[in-house]
Parts: structure tokens; C-alpha cells; sequence
């Protein structure tokens, strides 16, 4: 069903800027706090009911001094540097030591690096849609052109299994070159807890640094050159709130629509997109025909936080309102395709970013899913298996709902600059907003007749089964190798 039309693409925009000026809005920082009160206000102000914070004890990471600085033979020289979030702390006055060159693909590492700084470059895997296509349940791509799209995976990183062999091997901190970065950027937040065992663990400072400077930085770390590594800041603990508001229904069951709050930098797109097309659809299901079954509205803290945020509310809730959910829906980045042109720098393709929907393993969903992909012109669309070669579960900050047996409709695109400090404005598919948001709207209308157990049902076994063979199979080469991707 075509809904689009009751959504508008500027007035989300205006919340997406809104959003963005509080700043980077990381977990448990002032500029996280004020965005979660600026959302629980709006459900507010739209009439949802039981509107609440739910909180959430984290550790505010807040680095305010960053430097590189190498000697290549006149003095220190500085290099454009990220931090790598949670790692430690050096004294004020920084570290000096040796820089020792690691390759990431070699499976063993001759030398010593006791009291070195271990540089490396870090590689994404190719995102080669055409592939992912091939193991899909459908698409919306009236153009036909998704099977061009071949661009880094920048959410995974190859080679950051160093960082963990220089803690064993005695190293005293760590620089990852940002190889295949398209852009050049060195600003990047991650890794950032989605799948490693502890976000804090991080006990060697370390810093990104750009593919423009990775030749040198590589030749002076290969010739054993001194570097200074300053990271100063304060790491204190905090508080983060999940967001939560209801929207009362005729039946017992709910359906949740929900978006992680919290972002790495500025971040338009990641993820002010997605929390604006959630209010909008909050405000919709509110003051207008509501759905029979409760409508859950969700904004989860500390995706970039190990997505502590959705694991504890499943946890919390594990009684009262997990066994209750018929449905959940994520979504997340409303955004345009970036490419690089001649000069390697970022610009827009044209077109929006390919769009990866995860969805249960039957037909009836395939169905309302495509049906409202299409009424609602949200092109550029895969319609994928909540597990596979993407891992266990969906991508997404909602994945986890998965493992919990709730059935989910997942949307998420993943341009190249998106946890990148280059994720601005201009970055936002504006259009593209009011068209997710009615193609939502319609999933959860077309979804009113089916029940709990309908959503849910398995109609492909053997393309289940197949799913999880290719899931564990990329697991056992990315673990055999040494290059387990790290979200």
C-alpha cells in the first residue's frame, strides 16, 4: 500500500538536523543525554503512553588530547590521527617508542615488539552485492543496477586481530592504517563493541590514520623510526537511557518499532535518519488509525556500545514483553551512495544506497514486504535471510532480537563514509525518508491479519539449512585465517 504521502520528507529532515546539533552522541556524554531527552519529549508531545527512560550504566570515554607524531629523521612530525575508541590512556607527556611494521595477512610474525608500537594495514572485505543477491528471497531494483555495486565493507575490520596479538606479544601501542578507506578518511569510530567480548578491553592506546599517509607511515615503520603517541581524556562513569513509549493496542501482542539513538560523530545519517523515520511512524500509529496489536516505540542506547542498549532491554523485558512481540522492525540509515572519482574523493553516485532488508523465512512476509518495497518506491532493495553470510543474525542494532526467536523486518544500508566524522547533511537520502517510512507503516498494516506464529514460520527449511551451513562456513575462514571480522 502506498503511504508515503502521509509522511514528510522536510519535516524528518528538521528533526535529523535537531538531532545533529547536539553533537557527537555518544553513550552517556551531555550531547547523548540531551538527544535522549529530545526523544522522549517528541513521543511526548505525540501522545504515546508510558513514555520513560530506562537507564543504563556505561563508561563515558571522552578523549581530549590526540596526537601522532613520527621522526623521520628532522624531528617529530605530526600525522593525522583518529583515536580507536576505549582504548587507554597514555600519561600527558605520551609514549616514545620503536615502530615495528606487522603484516596483517602473514600468519605468523617474526621480530620482537616488546615495548614497540605495532603498525599495520587494515583492510575491508569487498561488499560485492551481486553475490549477496544470490542468496536472497527477492529484490526491489526496478534499474537493475544493484548487481554493480562492489564497495568496501568499512563495518568490518581485517587485520584488527593485531591490535590483540600486540597486548600478547608485549607492544605498547598500535596504529592501523586505514587502507581501503574509500575517501582517504582516518576519522573513523570503530571498532565499537558489536562483536567484540568487551568494548572496554582495549588496554594499548591506538589510532586510525589515512591511506594517504599509509606508504610512509609503513616505510618508517619497516626502518624501526620513534614515534610519540599522545592520548589523554577521562573515562568516568555514566549513565544511558533507552527510550521507550506505547501506543496501546486491542490484543495482547506488540510490534516494536525501534532505532539505536546514540552516534560516532555528528552523523546525519548514523543514525538521526533512522530515529526520524521512527517518530514520524510513532506520531502516525498515535494520532491516527491505530493498530490492533500495541505498537512499542524504541530507541535504543549504545549501539556503539556493544549495542548494550537492545541486549539489555531484551533482558529487562525478557518476561513482560519479549514473549509478547510479534514483531519487530529496525531501521536504520536513510542514505545516498557514495563513490570516489578520479581524485579519490567521495561523491554522490546519484542514486540511493543499496538497502539490505532482513526478513523471516516465509512467504507471506516476502510478500507484504515486497508489496510495500514497491507501492512505496524503496528501490535499491535486497530482501535477505535474518542469518547467512552476513553472520548469525542481522547487521543491524536489532539483530539481536533474532537470537531471542522474535520474528523481525530489518532495514539497513551501510554507505562507505558511515562511521566516518564525513557523514554530514548532504549525506541524507531526504526523499528516500518519507518513502521508508510508508513502506513501515504499510508492513505493519499488512501485517494485522497474519498471527504471531504466521510472521514467524519457517516455509523454507532447506534454504534455512543452507543459510546456516554458509554462516559457519565464513566463520571457520574468517577464525582459521585470523580474520574474524570485528564490527
Amino acid at each position: 500500500m502506498d503511504k508515503q504521502a502521509a509522511f514528510s520528507s522536510d519535516e524528518m529532515m528538521g528533526w535529523i538536523r535537531e538531532m545533529a546539533a547536539f553533537g557527537a552522541r555518544r553513550a552517556g556524554s551531555p550531547a547523548g543525554l540531551a538527544n535522549e531527552d529530545y526523544l522522549a519529549a517528541k513521543l511526548t508531545e505525540f501522545g504515546l503512553a508510558n513514555v520513560r527512560k530506562e537507564p543504563i550504566p556505561v563508561e563515558h570515554y571522552r578523549p581530549d588530547s590526540s596526537r601522532v607524531e613520527i621522526d623521520a629523521g628532522a624531528g617529530f612530525q605530526p600525522f593525522n590521527a583518529q583515536w580507536i575508541p576505549y582504548c587507554r590512556f597514555t600519561p600527558a607527556a605520551g609514549i616514545e617508542a620503536q615502530l615495528v611494521f606487522a603484516d596483517s595477512g602473514a600468519l605468523s610474525h617474526a621480530g620482537d615488539w616488546t615495548g614497540k608500537v605495532v603498525v599495520t594495514e587494515i583492510e575491508f572485505p569487498v561488499l560485492d552485492v551481486a553475490l549477496i543477491g544470490k542468496f536472497s528471497m527477492g529484490k526491489h531494483d526496478p534499474d537493475d543496477n544493484l548487481k554493480d555495486v562492489k564497495h568496501p565493507a568499512t563495518w568490518v575490520r581485517l587485520g584488527w586481530h593485531l591490535y590483540r596479538k600486540a597486548i600478547e606479544r608485549g607492544a605498547v601501542g598500535f596504529i592501523g592504517i586505514l587502507k581501503d578507506q574509500p575517501g582517504g578518511s582516518y576519522q573513523m569510530y570503530a571498532p565499537y563493541g558489536f562483536k567484540e567480548k568487551d568494548i572496554l578491553d582495549k588496554p594499548l592506546p591506538g589510532f586510525w590514520v589515512s591511506r594517504n599517509d599509509g606508504a610512509q607511515i609503513r616505510k618508517l615503520a619497516e626502518d624501526g623510526a620513534k614515534v610519540r603517541l599522545t592520548l589523554t581524556g577521562e573515562r568516568a562513569p555514566a549513565v544511558t537511557h533507552n527510550i521507550v513509549g506505547e501506543i496501546p493496542g486491542e490484543i495482547d501482542e506488540a510490534v516494536i518499532l525501534h532505532c539505536h539513538h546514540d552516534s560516532p560523530f555528528v552523523s546525519p545519517v548514523e543514525d538521526a535518519s533512522g530515529c526520524a523515520v521512527i517518530l514520524a511512524l510513532a506520531r502516525h500509529f498515535a494520532q491516527g488509525a491505530k493498530p490492533c496489536r500495541k505498537v512499542i516505540v524504541l530507541f535504543t542506547a549504545g549501539h556503539f556500545y556493544g549495542s548494550i542498549g537492545t541486549r539489555t532491554f531484551i533482558e529487562t523485558h525478557a518476561v513482560d514483553v519479549v514473549p509478547k512481540v510479534a514483531l519487530e522492525i529496525t531501521v536504520e540509515h536513510i542514505a545516498k551512495e557514495a563513490v570516489e572519482n578520479e581524485a579519490g574523493e567521495l561523491v554522490e553516485s546519484g542514486r540511493s544506497e543499496g538497502t539490505g532488508v532482513f526478513l523471516p523465512f516465509n512467504q507471506a512476509m516476502v510478500d507484504a514486504v515486497l508489496v510495500n518495497l514497491k507501492d512505496n518506491g524503496v528501490d535499491r532493495a535486497f530482501l535477505l535471510p535474518p542469518e547467512g553470510p552476513l553472520g548469525p543474525y542481522p547487521p543491524t542494532d536489532g539483530g539481536d532480537w533474532y537470537l531471542s526467536g522474535v520474528p523481525l523486518v530489518n532495514f539497513i544500508s551501510n554507505p562507505v563514509y558511515l562511521l566516518n566524522a564525513e557523514d554530514d547533511f548532504d549525506w541524507v537520502d531526504q526523499p528516500r525518508l518519507a518513502k521508508v517510512a510508508g513502506a513501515v507503516a504499510g508492513i505493519v498494516e499488512a501485517t494485522e491479519h497474519l498471527s504471531k506464529s504466521a510472521i514467524g514460520a519457517v516455509d523454507f527449511p532447506l534454504y534455512k539449512l543452507k543459510m546456516k551451513l554458509i554462516k559457519y562456513l565464513v566463520n571457520w575462514k574468517t577464525t582459521k585465517f585470523g580474520t574474524r571480522p570485528v564490527y
